[in-house]
């Protein structure tokens, strides 16, 4: 068992609290940071917190999902509280960071890049995340000369499973944050095209400094135009063309034809900074772009 305490509280969920807490771990004798995520002494709060205990064991390793190091109980009450030790993030939020004010263009390759690369990961293991957003990604010190920090994609107490089935199917509500939720989750698919599309608005925010949805103010306004219209929110005009293409390529309508996050990492808008990462195929983009490129020349 590890000796630890509460430091403060970093942050406060529907069914969780996040704590810094300094840690002692067995057969060490000095104390580490950490994130302590802790259920409520509900039942549904500690069954989410086990759920994600599962799905964080799958990511061991992946420099771009934050890393969970153990679980611990307690008792409170008469209640069993589960303790997730995660890493600490000290540098906060990327939701914190970009509405500071909006990125240059080579910043948006690189942290896109770093979410993609996440997004394959939890992909590859039939995880949808559900609720992809800046503030539910963190910023970390960064290895990379060409980056000032290291994002990790976290809290996945909203996400499903390979094993779960839509529930959800045919009702008109939101699983995750509404703003950048896509039209198919609207009626309750969620699947992982869910999580492209969110990674297409958090690109506008990254490079606008304001989020992609900024002109609706009302959940209901904004369930009209994905539920029903299958609006996706407005590209900027002043975009360079590669970068519009990436969007395009996020906001597809049909969630079978959206890109997936490997086919985007080959995504000329990423390979400008990340020219040998994966193995592009120039005449299958062309092949997906004729129309659009046609008509960008002219």
């Amino acid at each position: 068992m590890a000796e630890w305490k509460n430091l403060r509280v970093l942050g406060k969920g529907s069914y969780a609290v996040v704590y810094l807490a300094g840690v002692i771990l067995p057969k060490e004798h000095k104390w580490r940071f950490a994130a302590v995520k802790t259920s409520n002494r509900y039942s549904f709060s500690f069954d989410s917190l086990q759920k994600e205990k599962r799905i964080l064991e799958l990511f061991k390793g992946c420099q771009e999902i934050i890393q969970y190091y153990f679980c611990q109980y307690s008792l409170e009450e008469s209640s069993v509280i589960c303790n997730l030790f995660m890493e600490f993030a000290p540098h906060g939020s990327f939701g914190d960071l970009i509405r500071k004010k909006a990125l240059e263009e080579k910043e948006v390759i690189i942290y896109t890049h770093m979410l993609l690369k996440g997004l394959c990961c939890i992909h590859r293991e039939g995880v949808v995340h559900c609720d992809l957003k800046p503030d539910n990604i963190l910023l970390f010190p960064s290895s990379d000369a060409h980056a000032k920090y290291q994002l990790k994609i976290a809290d996945f107490g909203l996400s499903k499973t390979r094993g779960e089935t839509n529930d959800d199917l045919g009702k008109i509500r939101f699983r995750g944050t509404p703003f950048y939720m896509s039209p198919e989750s609207v009626v309750g698919f969620m699947e992982a095209p869910l999580d492209i599309w969110s990674l297409g608005c958090i690109v506008i925010e990254m490079i606008t400094g304001s989020p992609a949805w900024c002109d609706i103010q009302s959940q209901q306004k904004l369930i009209w135009k994905l539920g029903f219209l299958q609006e996706a929110p407005k590209i900027p005009n002043e975009l360079n063309w590669d970068c519009k293409n990436f969007l395009s390529k996020c906001f597809v309508k049909d969630p079978k034809e959206r890109w997936t996050a490997k086919m985007l990492l080959d995504h000329p808008f990423i390979q400008k900074e990340y020219p040998t990462s994966s193995t592009f195929n120039p005449s299958s983009f062309f092949s997906y772009d004729i129309v659009s490129f046609v008509s960008h020349k002219r």
